[in-house]
Protein backbone atom coordinates (compact mmCIF):
# COMPACT_ATOMS: atom_id res chain seq x y z
CA UNK A 1 0.00 0.00 0.00
CA UNK A 2 1.63 3.24 -1.15
CA UNK A 3 1.23 6.34 0.92
CA UNK A 4 -0.41 9.35 -0.73
CA UNK A 5 2.31 11.43 0.88
CA UNK A 6 5.51 9.61 -0.10
CA UNK A 7 7.05 6.14 -0.07
CA UNK A 8 9.55 6.82 2.65
CA UNK A 9 7.37 6.63 5.73
CA UNK A 10 6.91 9.41 8.24
CA UNK A 11 10.67 9.71 8.92
CA UNK A 12 12.20 9.25 5.46
CA UNK A 13 13.81 6.23 3.83
CA UNK A 14 16.25 4.30 5.96
CA UNK A 15 15.49 6.15 9.19
CA UNK A 16 15.06 4.47 12.56
CA UNK A 17 14.38 5.98 16.00
CA UNK A 18 17.50 6.13 18.12
CA UNK A 19 17.68 3.20 20.50
CA UNK A 20 14.76 1.42 18.80
CA UNK A 21 14.94 -2.08 17.37
CA UNK A 22 12.33 -1.12 14.78
CA UNK A 23 13.06 -0.10 11.21
CA UNK A 24 10.65 0.73 8.38
CA UNK A 25 7.49 -1.29 8.88
CA UNK A 26 4.50 -2.48 6.89
CA UNK A 27 3.75 -0.11 4.03
CA UNK A 28 7.34 1.11 4.00
CA UNK A 29 8.92 -2.09 2.66
CA UNK A 30 8.25 -4.96 5.04
CA UNK A 31 8.95 -5.66 8.69
CA UNK A 32 12.51 -5.67 9.98
CA UNK A 33 11.64 -5.96 13.70
CA UNK A 34 14.33 -7.24 15.97
CA UNK A 35 17.33 -5.97 14.08
CA UNK A 36 18.74 -2.89 12.35
CA UNK A 37 19.74 -2.64 8.70
CA UNK A 38 23.34 -1.58 8.26
CA UNK A 39 22.27 1.51 6.26
CA UNK A 40 19.59 2.65 8.72
CA UNK A 41 20.15 6.09 10.20
CA UNK A 42 18.85 6.66 13.73
CA UNK A 43 16.08 9.20 14.35
CA UNK A 44 16.62 11.36 17.41
CA UNK A 45 13.95 11.22 20.12
CA UNK A 46 13.20 14.89 19.54
CA UNK A 47 12.56 14.36 15.83
CA UNK A 48 10.54 11.25 16.58
CA UNK A 49 8.20 13.16 18.91
CA UNK A 50 7.98 16.14 16.57
CA UNK A 51 7.00 13.93 13.63
CA UNK A 52 4.48 12.07 15.77
CA UNK A 53 2.81 15.36 16.74
CA UNK A 54 2.78 16.50 13.10
CA UNK A 55 1.15 13.25 12.07
CA UNK A 56 -1.45 13.56 14.83
CA UNK A 57 -2.33 17.03 13.60
CA UNK A 58 -2.57 15.80 10.03
CA UNK A 59 -4.70 12.81 11.03
CA UNK A 60 -7.16 14.86 13.09
CA UNK A 61 -7.50 17.45 10.31
CA UNK A 62 -8.10 14.82 7.63
CA UNK A 63 -10.57 12.92 9.77
CA UNK A 64 -12.52 16.09 10.52
CA UNK A 65 -12.63 17.35 6.94
CA UNK A 66 -12.74 14.12 4.93
CA UNK A 67 -13.90 11.48 7.42
CA UNK A 68 -17.43 11.37 5.99
CA UNK A 69 -16.04 10.30 2.63
CA UNK A 70 -14.61 7.02 3.88
CA UNK A 71 -16.24 3.94 5.36
CA UNK A 72 -17.24 3.68 9.01
CA UNK A 73 -14.64 0.93 9.45
CA UNK A 74 -11.99 3.21 7.95
CA UNK A 75 -12.96 6.05 10.28
CA UNK A 76 -12.72 3.68 13.21
CA UNK A 77 -9.28 2.48 12.19
CA UNK A 78 -7.95 6.02 11.77
CA UNK A 79 -9.54 7.17 15.06
CA UNK A 80 -8.04 4.19 16.89
CA UNK A 81 -4.58 4.89 15.45
CA UNK A 82 -4.87 8.53 16.56
CA UNK A 83 -5.88 7.47 20.08
CA UNK A 84 -3.01 4.99 20.34
CA UNK A 85 -0.44 7.54 19.24
CA UNK A 86 -1.91 10.23 21.48
CA UNK A 87 -1.56 7.90 24.48
CA UNK A 88 2.21 7.39 24.03
CA UNK A 89 3.39 10.83 22.89
CA UNK A 90 4.76 12.81 25.87
CA UNK A 91 3.25 16.25 26.48
CA UNK A 92 3.43 18.72 29.33
CA UNK A 93 -0.10 17.78 30.39
CA UNK A 94 -0.14 13.97 30.26
CA UNK A 95 3.19 13.28 32.01
CA UNK A 96 3.94 10.27 29.79
CA UNK A 97 7.53 9.05 29.73
CA UNK A 98 9.00 8.69 26.26
CA UNK A 99 9.25 5.13 24.97
CA UNK A 100 10.78 5.40 21.50
CA UNK A 101 9.67 1.89 20.44
CA UNK A 102 6.04 2.52 21.33
CA UNK A 103 5.99 6.02 19.79
CA UNK A 104 7.60 4.72 16.61
CA UNK A 105 5.19 1.82 16.31
CA UNK A 106 2.14 4.02 16.95
CA UNK A 107 3.43 6.61 14.47
CA UNK A 108 3.86 3.98 11.78
CA UNK A 109 0.41 2.63 12.62
CA UNK A 110 -1.25 6.01 12.09
CA UNK A 111 0.76 6.63 8.93
CA UNK A 112 -0.40 3.30 7.54
CA UNK A 113 -4.03 3.99 8.48
CA UNK A 114 -3.95 7.35 6.74
CA UNK A 115 -2.26 5.81 3.70
CA UNK A 116 -4.92 3.09 3.53
CA UNK A 117 -8.04 5.19 3.95
CA UNK A 118 -7.18 8.86 3.29
CA UNK A 119 -4.20 8.74 0.96
CA UNK A 120 -5.95 10.67 -1.82
CA UNK A 121 -6.38 13.65 0.50
CA UNK A 122 -2.85 13.73 1.91
CA UNK A 123 -0.42 16.34 0.66
CA UNK A 124 2.67 15.12 -1.16
CA UNK A 125 6.05 16.62 -0.35
CA UNK A 126 5.97 18.34 -3.75
CA UNK A 127 2.55 19.84 -3.05
CA UNK A 128 3.69 21.08 0.36
CA UNK A 129 6.74 22.69 -1.25
CA UNK A 130 4.66 24.36 -3.97
CA UNK A 131 2.14 25.64 -1.42
CA UNK A 132 4.94 27.03 0.76
CA UNK A 133 6.45 28.84 -2.24
CA UNK A 134 3.06 30.21 -3.31
CA UNK A 135 2.33 31.47 0.21
CA UNK A 136 5.80 33.07 0.45
CA UNK A 137 5.46 34.80 -2.91
CA UNK A 138 1.92 35.93 -2.08
CA UNK A 139 3.02 37.34 1.27
CA UNK A 140 5.96 39.14 -0.35
CA UNK A 141 3.65 40.71 -2.96
CA UNK A 142 1.18 41.85 -0.30
CA UNK A 143 4.02 43.46 1.67
CA UNK A 144 5.47 45.03 -1.49
CA UNK A 145 2.19 46.42 -2.84
CA UNK A 146 0.41 47.47 0.35
CA UNK A 147 2.77 47.69 3.33
CA UNK A 148 6.48 48.29 2.71
CA UNK A 149 8.56 49.11 -0.36
CA UNK A 150 12.33 49.36 -0.77
CA UNK A 151 13.97 52.48 -2.16
CA UNK A 152 17.61 53.45 -2.77
CA UNK A 153 19.11 56.94 -2.74
CA UNK A 154 20.73 57.78 -6.12
CA UNK A 155 21.79 61.40 -5.49
CA UNK A 156 23.00 63.76 -2.78
CA UNK A 157 19.89 65.97 -2.70
CA UNK A 158 18.96 64.84 0.84
CA UNK A 159 22.42 65.07 2.39
CA UNK A 160 23.41 65.12 5.19
CA UNK A 161 20.27 63.23 6.29
CA UNK A 162 20.47 60.59 3.55
CA UNK A 163 23.59 59.57 1.63
CA UNK A 164 24.06 58.21 -1.88
CA UNK A 165 23.70 54.43 -1.77
CA UNK A 166 21.41 54.35 1.27
CA UNK A 167 18.70 51.70 1.01
CA UNK A 168 15.45 52.54 2.77
CA UNK A 169 12.12 51.02 3.59
CA UNK A 170 9.02 53.07 2.82
CA UNK A 171 5.87 52.84 4.90
CA UNK A 172 3.09 52.56 2.31
CA UNK A 173 0.16 52.11 4.66
CA UNK A 174 0.47 55.35 6.61
CA UNK A 175 -1.75 57.29 4.20
CA UNK A 176 -4.03 54.53 2.92
CA UNK A 177 -4.20 51.38 0.77
CA UNK A 178 -2.45 51.79 -2.56
CA UNK A 179 -3.37 50.40 -5.97
CA UNK A 180 -0.66 47.91 -7.06
CA UNK A 181 1.87 49.37 -9.53
CA UNK A 182 0.51 52.85 -8.85
CA UNK A 183 0.82 55.62 -6.23
CA UNK A 184 -2.97 56.03 -6.41
CA UNK A 185 -4.92 54.96 -3.32
CA UNK A 186 -7.96 52.71 -3.07
CA UNK A 187 -8.69 54.07 0.42
CA UNK A 188 -7.11 57.16 2.00
CA UNK A 189 -6.98 57.87 5.74
CA UNK A 190 -4.17 60.38 6.11
CA UNK A 191 -1.89 62.88 4.40
CA UNK A 192 1.77 63.83 4.92
CA UNK A 193 2.76 66.08 7.80
CA UNK A 194 5.34 68.85 7.64
CA UNK A 195 8.86 67.54 8.14
CA UNK A 196 8.14 64.00 6.90
CA UNK A 197 10.36 62.50 4.20
CA UNK A 198 8.19 61.21 1.37
CA UNK A 199 8.81 59.14 -1.75
CA UNK A 200 6.66 60.10 -4.73
CA UNK A 201 6.37 59.64 -8.46
CA UNK A 202 7.86 62.68 -10.18
CA UNK A 203 6.21 64.11 -13.26
CA UNK A 204 7.51 66.92 -15.47
CA UNK A 205 6.77 66.97 -19.22
CA UNK A 206 9.71 66.12 -21.50
CA UNK A 207 12.05 65.67 -18.54
CA UNK A 208 14.43 62.69 -18.57
CA UNK A 209 13.39 61.85 -14.99
CA UNK A 210 9.66 61.97 -15.70
CA UNK A 211 7.95 58.99 -14.04
CA UNK A 212 10.85 58.23 -11.68
CA UNK A 213 10.61 58.06 -7.89
CA UNK A 214 11.91 61.10 -5.97
CA UNK A 215 12.51 61.57 -2.26
CA UNK A 216 12.15 64.96 -0.52
CA UNK A 217 11.01 66.50 2.76
CA UNK A 218 7.54 68.00 3.15
CA UNK A 219 7.71 71.71 4.04
CA UNK A 220 4.23 72.99 3.23
CA UNK A 221 0.71 71.56 3.37
CA UNK A 222 -2.43 72.82 1.58
CA UNK A 223 -3.01 76.49 2.32
CA UNK A 224 0.52 77.14 3.61
CA UNK A 225 2.43 80.20 2.37
CA UNK A 226 6.09 79.33 1.76
CA UNK A 227 9.25 81.22 0.83
CA UNK A 228 13.00 81.02 1.42
CA UNK A 229 14.84 84.11 2.66
CA UNK A 230 18.59 84.08 3.26
CA UNK A 231 18.53 80.27 3.56
CA UNK A 232 15.75 80.35 6.17
CA UNK A 233 12.34 78.85 5.43
CA UNK A 234 9.42 81.18 6.06
CA UNK A 235 6.06 79.52 6.63
CA UNK A 236 2.82 81.49 6.87
CA UNK A 237 4.65 84.75 7.44
CA UNK A 238 7.08 83.50 10.09
CA UNK A 239 10.58 81.94 9.91
CA UNK A 240 10.69 78.35 11.12
CA UNK A 241 13.00 77.59 14.03
CA UNK A 242 16.55 77.55 12.60
CA UNK A 243 19.79 77.03 14.52
CA UNK A 244 23.09 77.55 12.67
CA UNK A 245 25.45 74.75 13.70
CA UNK A 246 28.58 75.96 11.92
CA UNK A 247 30.63 75.19 8.83
CA UNK A 248 31.79 71.81 7.53
CA UNK A 249 33.49 70.26 4.50
CA UNK A 250 30.75 68.68 2.37
CA UNK A 251 31.31 66.27 -0.53
CA UNK A 252 29.45 67.12 -3.73
CA UNK A 253 28.69 64.40 -6.28
CA UNK A 254 28.02 64.55 -9.99
CA UNK A 255 25.58 62.07 -11.54
CA UNK A 256 23.38 59.41 -10.00
CA UNK A 257 24.90 56.70 -7.78
CA UNK A 258 28.34 58.36 -7.86
CA UNK A 259 30.86 56.79 -5.49
CA UNK A 260 33.51 59.52 -5.46
CA UNK A 261 32.85 63.23 -4.95
CA UNK A 262 33.47 65.69 -7.79
CA UNK A 263 34.50 68.31 -5.26
CA UNK A 264 34.65 69.14 -1.58
CA UNK A 265 32.73 72.29 -0.76
CA UNK A 266 32.51 74.44 2.33
CA UNK A 267 28.97 74.51 3.62
CA UNK A 268 26.95 75.82 6.53
CA UNK A 269 24.78 73.34 8.38
CA UNK A 270 21.73 74.30 10.37
CA UNK A 271 19.13 72.50 12.42
CA UNK A 272 15.58 73.22 11.30
CA UNK A 273 12.56 72.40 13.45
CA UNK A 274 8.98 72.30 12.22
CA UNK A 275 5.92 70.86 13.97
CA UNK A 276 8.08 69.00 16.48
CA UNK A 277 10.40 67.42 13.87
CA UNK A 278 14.05 68.44 13.58
CA UNK A 279 16.59 67.76 10.83
CA UNK A 280 19.89 69.09 9.50
CA UNK A 281 20.05 71.02 6.22
CA UNK A 282 23.08 72.49 4.50
CA UNK A 283 23.95 75.16 1.91
CA UNK A 284 27.21 75.82 0.14
CA UNK A 285 29.39 78.85 0.90
CA UNK A 286 32.67 78.04 -0.90
CA UNK A 287 35.12 75.65 -2.58
CA UNK A 288 37.68 73.52 -0.73
CA UNK A 289 39.17 71.00 -3.16
CA UNK A 290 38.46 68.69 -6.07
CA UNK A 291 38.48 68.56 -9.83
CA UNK A 292 35.19 70.40 -10.35
CA UNK A 293 35.13 73.72 -8.51
CA UNK A 294 32.01 74.71 -10.42
CA UNK A 295 30.00 72.23 -8.39
CA UNK A 296 30.59 74.42 -5.36
CA UNK A 297 29.23 77.55 -6.95
CA UNK A 298 25.76 78.51 -5.89
CA UNK A 299 24.57 78.63 -9.50
CA UNK A 300 20.93 78.58 -8.53
CA UNK A 301 21.27 81.54 -6.19
CA UNK A 302 19.06 79.57 -3.82
CA UNK A 303 19.56 81.71 -0.73
CA UNK A 304 16.20 83.26 -1.62
CA UNK A 305 13.16 81.85 -3.36
CA UNK A 306 11.02 82.59 -5.35
CA UNK A 307 12.72 85.19 -7.53
CA UNK A 308 10.73 87.92 -9.20
CA UNK A 309 11.75 86.75 -12.67
CA UNK A 310 12.86 83.46 -14.19
CA UNK A 311 16.65 83.37 -13.59
CA UNK A 312 18.88 83.15 -16.66
CA UNK A 313 20.18 79.72 -17.57
CA UNK A 314 17.47 77.77 -15.76
CA UNK A 315 15.53 75.06 -17.58
CA UNK A 316 13.03 74.88 -14.70
CA UNK A 317 11.89 77.43 -12.18
CA UNK A 318 8.72 77.73 -10.15
CA UNK A 319 6.95 80.58 -8.38
CA UNK A 320 8.30 83.65 -10.20
CA UNK A 321 6.06 86.72 -10.26
CA UNK A 322 4.55 86.49 -13.77
CA UNK A 323 3.01 83.08 -13.03
CA UNK A 324 2.42 83.45 -9.30
CA UNK A 325 -0.27 85.84 -8.01
CA UNK A 326 0.90 85.21 -4.41
CA UNK A 327 4.50 86.33 -5.05
CA UNK A 328 6.81 86.79 -3.10
CA UNK A 329 5.39 83.68 -1.47
CA UNK A 330 3.96 80.49 -2.91
CA UNK A 331 0.64 79.13 -1.64
CA UNK A 332 0.26 75.34 -1.57
CA UNK A 333 -3.00 74.31 -3.30
CA UNK A 334 -5.47 71.72 -2.03
CA UNK A 335 -4.47 68.12 -2.62
CA UNK A 336 -0.75 68.92 -2.79
CA UNK A 337 2.35 69.39 -0.64
CA UNK A 338 5.47 71.48 -1.15
CA UNK A 339 8.73 69.55 -0.72
CA UNK A 340 12.43 70.38 -0.65
CA UNK A 341 15.74 68.54 -0.31
CA UNK A 342 17.91 69.00 2.79
CA UNK A 343 20.96 69.71 0.57
CA UNK A 344 19.57 73.07 -0.54
CA UNK A 345 22.11 74.04 -3.22
CA UNK A 346 22.23 70.54 -4.70
CA UNK A 347 18.55 69.64 -4.74
CA UNK A 348 16.17 70.01 -7.66
CA UNK A 349 12.91 70.19 -5.76
CA UNK A 350 9.63 72.09 -5.49
CA UNK A 351 11.41 75.39 -6.04
CA UNK A 352 12.01 74.28 -9.63
CA UNK A 353 9.10 72.03 -10.61
CA UNK A 354 6.28 72.90 -8.18
CA UNK A 355 4.01 70.89 -5.93
CA UNK A 356 3.59 67.16 -5.27
CA UNK A 357 0.01 65.87 -5.74
CA UNK A 358 -1.30 63.59 -3.00
CA UNK A 359 -2.04 60.83 -5.50
CA UNK A 360 1.63 60.70 -6.54
CA UNK A 361 2.93 60.03 -3.00
CA UNK A 362 3.95 56.42 -2.36
CA UNK A 363 4.78 56.64 1.33
CA UNK A 364 7.18 57.86 3.99
CA UNK A 365 10.78 56.74 4.48
CA UNK A 366 11.26 55.34 7.99
CA UNK A 367 14.45 53.27 8.24
CA UNK A 368 17.84 52.83 6.53
CA UNK A 369 18.36 49.07 6.23
CA UNK A 370 21.65 49.18 4.28
CA UNK A 371 24.27 51.90 3.76
CA UNK A 372 27.82 52.24 2.49
CA UNK A 373 28.70 53.51 5.94
CA UNK A 374 28.02 50.45 8.08
CA UNK A 375 27.62 52.65 11.14
CA UNK A 376 24.33 53.90 9.68
CA UNK A 377 22.70 50.49 9.24
CA UNK A 378 19.14 50.26 10.60
CA UNK A 379 19.01 53.96 11.46
CA UNK A 380 15.51 55.28 11.97
CA UNK A 381 14.77 58.33 9.84
CA UNK A 382 13.45 61.50 11.43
Amino acid sequence: MASGRDSKGPFGRGMDPEGSAMAEVGTRGGSQAGKRDKGVKPVSPRRLVRRAKELLKEGRTLLKKKGKRISEAGRGEVSGAIERLTAVVPTRKNGVTLDTDRVYAATMGLDDALATHLSRYRKSVTRELVEAVVWAVGLALIIRFFLIEAFSIPSGSMMPTLQIGDHLFINKIGYGIYIPFSPGRLVAWGQPDRGEIIVFEYHYPNDSHDGMDYIKRVIGKPGDRVRLENNVIWLNGKPIETEVLGEADCPVYQGDNAENPAAICRCVRQRETLDGRSWISQHIVGFVSGSNAGRCQTLRDSDDWPHETWPNGYTKYFGYKDTNPDWPEVVVPEGHVFAMGDNRDQSEDGRYWGFVPYDMIKGTAFVIWWARDKGRLFNWID
